[in-house]
């Protein structure tokens, strides 16, 4: 490794640590606690935030992100947690990964106890999905809700890289194997394949979404399916969502939902559980997941340079 990158290592490796320090010193000062306890019952909050991620694998800390995996037990747990008779999603997220979108959305589906969905900025897509499968939604006025569409981006750099004078040797077994490569143009059968796959993610989607909206059938979606994000109202006015309104209206209607007294529940947060070394509490990770996170980042950002596109619920 070269001196200038290891100067760049060592700052974004101090910084990481400084940050995490500032934090913990926090929640410390804070009384460590997770939310308001008591009451006569208890509403789980889960905090969506970001990318829908198709692992825990894939962010640089293995973090920043919405982790399928963690979201899909977390949400179990909470269904079989006498302690816990309602949840809330506070979802903050564009979409991401097809895959795990689908699989918090069957998470969501399954649960027993009720879920409500609290809007923050944005609900969209990949994000969407899942929210649809809710109880309940509820958004506020300036929230942006919907874009129910697939994209699937693929790069072309054929050109640039013949000015540059870098030329890019491809060896596969199987006729389609490196369909999308972005060293070469697509052909007209390699994009009609990539047109069906999309149409069959499309159609997924928009059957999801009409089984978990009561209130809007196929069709209905399928015209909503445009790729458009609303705003809060009207996203209200087409039935996206149920009602306008903020995080704790969100919680108070979950514990409606569950029969709790709106004047008396507990509230607290539900967090993925770190390791007692040192490190993992300066981090919030393992010490070997941070150093496995590096090289998963470096790999991931080399893999979708170079994959030829990625299919997302953006």
């Amino acid at each position: 490794m070269s001196r200038g990158w290891k100067i760049v290592l060592g700052i974004v490796i101090a910084l990481a640590v400084v940050y995490a320090v500032a934090v913990g010193l926090l929640v410390w000062i804070g009384g460590g606690g997770n939310g308001r306890t008591g009451g006569s019952g208890t509403v789980g909050v889960i905090e969506l935030d970001g990318v829908i991620l198709a692992s825990s694998d894939a962010s640089f800390f293995g973090g920043g992100g919405i982790d399928p995996i963690w979201t899909a037990e977390t949400l179990r747990d909470a269904d079989h947690d006498d302690g816990i008779d309602a949840v809330v999603l506070r979802v903050n997220s564009p979409g991401g990964s097809p895959a795990a979108a689908w699989e918090i959305y069957r998470a969501v589906q399954t649960m027993s106890k009720p879920v409500v969905v609290s809007v923050g900025d944005i609900d969209a897509s990949g994000a969407y999905y899942f929210s649809s499968a809710a109880d309940l939604i509820v958004a506020a006025p300036a929230s942006v809700v919907g874009s129910i569409g697939v994209i699937l981006e693929a790069q072309n750099l054929q050109e640039l890289l013949d000015k540059v004078g870098i030329r890019y040797t491809v060896l596969t077994r199987g006729k389609y194997k490196d369909i999308g490569n972005p060293t070469r143009e697509m052909t007209s059968e390699e994009k009609a394949i990539l047109e069906r796959q999309l149409d069959a993610v499309y159609e997924q989607f928009i059957a999801d979404v009409a089984a978990g909206r009561p209130n809007l059938d196929e069709d209905q979606v399928r015209a909503l399916a445009t790729g458009l994000a609303y705003p809060g109202q009207e996203a209200l006015d087409l039935g996206l969502i149920d009602r306008l309104g903020s995080y704790r209206d969100a919680l108070d209607a979950a514990a409606l939902a569950a029969a709790l007294p709106v004047d008396d529940y507990g509230v607290t947060y539900l967090e993925p559980e770190y390791g007692g070394d040192p490190l993992s509490w300066l981090l919030g990770v393992e010490a070997g997941d941070v150093l496995r996170g590096v090289g998963r980042g470096i790999a991931s950002g080399l893999r979708d340079g170079f994959a030829g596109g990625r299919l997302r619920l953006e």
